[in-house]
């Protein structure tokens, strides 16, 4: 092999390396570090830029403080410069994040269960909340489940409304039920009195009283938790 072949494949060899340190992540000063790789006989210059991706952070005030949401993953971003030449082998993807600001939403309760047709109910299954668009919602013709844009198929949960508006969600954590999302769609008498002595009380629907399974709802040892992901509407 002729010294300038030898030369020539040593050009290409540097560039195969150089592409795969750039994959590797290296990053300059400022979001960015350069390898540089030159060959003054041959009158090569290299170099690959690692991009690093930005954060952009939004505020939404019906999140609790205590929780972030990734909304779009970031990734960075790779340039390589051959001479006056740009490639993009990888663009750059920013990060987006929500930032709760609401009021902290983490509690620990007790749980109950009940249908339209409790004692103290009106048999006829309307709850006291009216949907995201303003319609009714009934146990015994809709269901125990809503379908919420967001959340999609959650249980419906009676709770105090003046600390849980109507729409709240919360992903409940009980021993007996297991985790489940929930939505606050309804209210009751025992619960408002109890969060007047601090007590945090959930009702959990079922379509009758008569139903078998309501017995597992109930938890009156006090560390069901319910972690609020969205408060109301």
């Amino acid at each position: 092999m002729n010294f300038y072949l030898l030369n020539l494949f040593g050009k290409w060899v540097s560039l195969g390396i150089l592409s795969i340190m750039s994959l590797c992540g290296f990053s300059i000063e400022e979001n960015s570090k350069e390898v540089i790789n030159s060959n003054i006989d041959k009158n090569v210059n290299v170099i690959s830029t690692v991009i690093e991706y930005e954060t952009i952070k939004t505020y939404d005030s019906s999140i609790p403080n205590n929780i972030t949401k990734v909304i779009k993953e970031g990734k960075d971003g790779i340039v390589y410069y051959n001479n006056d030449k740009q490639i993009i082998l990888e663009d750059v993807i920013n990060e987006e994040i929500v930032v709760g600001t609401g009021k902290y939403g983490k509690y620990k309760g007790v749980m109950t269960g009940y249908g339209p047709d409790c004692s103290t109910c009106s048999g006829i299954g309307n709850v006291s909340c009216k949907t995201k668009d303003n319609k009714k919602f009934n146990l015994i013709e809709d269901g125990v489940y809503y379908n919420d844009d967001e959340f999609k198929k959650v249980r419906v949960l009676a709770a105090p409304l003046t600390e849980f508006p109507c729409g709240t969600i919360i992903e409940v954590k009980s021993s007996n039920l297991g985790d489940f999302m929930g939505i606050v769609m309804d209210t009751g008498y025992t619960m408002r009195e109890q969060l007047k002595e601090g007590i945090y009380h959930f009702d959990v629907a079922y379509q009758t009283e008569k139903d078998e399974n309501i017995r597992f709802a109930t938890n009156m040892s006090g560390d069901v938790e319910f972690n609020v992901q969205r408060w109301g509407w």
